[in-house]
């Protein structure tokens, strides 16, 4: 049976991948989806030249130390002054008003006194204009983001300046989960010798949906072909990935591959030459469906959902993966590498003077999960990587917040 590197695995997961369907959303239910078509302007913004500060729409001409000027109106946000500011004359206006014709700076507030009728500039007003000229934010028909962009808030208010109301966005993956094993009980319930509490699939659904999918998650399999197979018919096979948790032991207790095989699907690859993860494997249907078996054990599961379930949400989605890759020092000695490619739970911070420093767990069982729930990285082994001393630079995937 051939293991095969992550980079290969990866690749073979990825080929052909196609990105889900778009759907019209309005603006308010977009936040945190994916643009499926590139944003562009409906409008300029500003759509005319605005005030940046309280003051008074003077022409520059007048704007001297010293002048009194008629003041013949307001400008307030959002009601424009009717007429043109002629010499000699000025025009209250607000932040965000719109400048008059005739006006080409603003005079703050601070440095003019006024009695209703007319101002005096009684300090120099400087240099500055305090006047923001139209469109200089964007201009209708500007590309605002690509197709793949993922809308943060800030994209979200920039479309919404854009005066958009609603999106064109990839709908949310669906991910069918399948935690596999007759060990396994649901949490809360009456547990007996020998049973394991299912964990793993709770852990790996809240990571589909930070990455932008819809977790399904099914009943637990059964270890018998038979009856595994009924499982999987009843829940139905329509999800965009597939995802095993579990089941892929050697030997009678391997059926989730043997069940899927018979509803049509084709093996890819079977193992990956990664620690913790070797069993990965990945089949997939004729219609391009995509089934990705993760370990069952729990931080195997929630490491191998970060190598390759990440990057394969993201591609149905049309976005573009990149590994979150720093270097950091490291606060202890680490051993020799393995025959493969290690991943290490760790914690990465930043020191006081701002370099990152990460501490590798030395507990490193792939069924503990006290590691996992403090980990915020994972330092990459390169296969037979050598000894590495306390102070030497790793790379680090960083999986959570500093």
């Amino acid at each position: 049976m051939t293991v095969l590197a992550l980079d290969e695995a990866r690749s073979l997961l990825l080929a052909d991948v196609r990105p889900v369907d778009s759907e019209i959303l309005p603006l308010a239910e977009c936040g945190g989806r994916t643009l499926s078509a590139d944003l562009v302007a409906a409008r300029d913004q500003p759509p005319d030249p605005v005030s940046a500060m309280d003051g008074y729409a003077v022409r520059a001409q007048d704007a001297v130390a010293g002048a009194t000027l008629e003041l013949i109106g307001d400008a307030p946000a959002g009601a424009p002054f009717a007429g043109e500011v002629m010499p000699g004359t000025a025009v209250r206006i607000a932040t965000g008003g719109v400048v008059p014709p005739g006006a080409d700076r603003i005079v703050i507030q601070e440095v003019v006194e006024s009695d209703g009728a007319t101002i005096r500039i009684v300090e120099a007003p400087g240099p500055a204009e305090y006047v923001r000229a139209g469109g200089c934010d964007f201009l209708a028909g500007q590309l605002l983001a690509r197709a793949g962009d993922l809308l943060t808030p800030a994209r979200i208010g920039l479309a919404a300046a854009a005066n958009l109301g609603t999106l064109p966005v990839r709908r949310r993956p669906k991910v069918a989960i399948f935690a596999s094993g007759d060990e396994l009980r649901e949490p809360g319930s009456q547990l007996g010798p020998g049973i394991i509490v299912n964990s793993a699939a709770y852990a790996v659904a809240e990571l589909v949906t930070a990455w932008g999918g819809t977790p399904v998650r099914h009943d637990i399999l059964s270890d018998d072909h038979a009856r595994c197979a009924e499982q999987v018919g009843v829940a139905g096979l329509d999800a965009d990935i597939i995802l095993p948790l579990g089941g892929a032991s050697v030997g009678e207790r391997d059926v989730l591959r043997p069940v899927l095989r018979g509803f049509g699907a084709r093996m890819v690859f079977e193992r990956i030459a990664v620690q913790p993860g070797k069993p990965c494997w990945h089949a997939r249907f004729p219609d391009g469906r995509a089934a990705l078996g993760l370990p069952g054990n729990p931080a195997s599961a929630f490491v191998c959902a970060h190598l390759l379930l990440k990057p394969l949400i993201l591609a149905l989605l049309g976005r573009a993966h990149r590994d979150r890759l720093v270097a950091a020092a490291l606060t202890r000695d680490m051993p020799e590498g393995a025959d493969r490619e290690v991943y290490w739970r760790a914690r990465l911070r930043a020191d006081d003077s701002g370099r990152l420093e990460v501490t590798p767990d030395e507990r490193q069982d792939s069924s503990l999960q006290t590691p996992l729930a403090s980990a915020n990285a994972l330092i990459r082994r390169l296969p037979n990587a050598l000894p590495a001393a306390a102070g030497h630079l790793a790379e680090v995937l960083v999986i959570g917040e500093l």
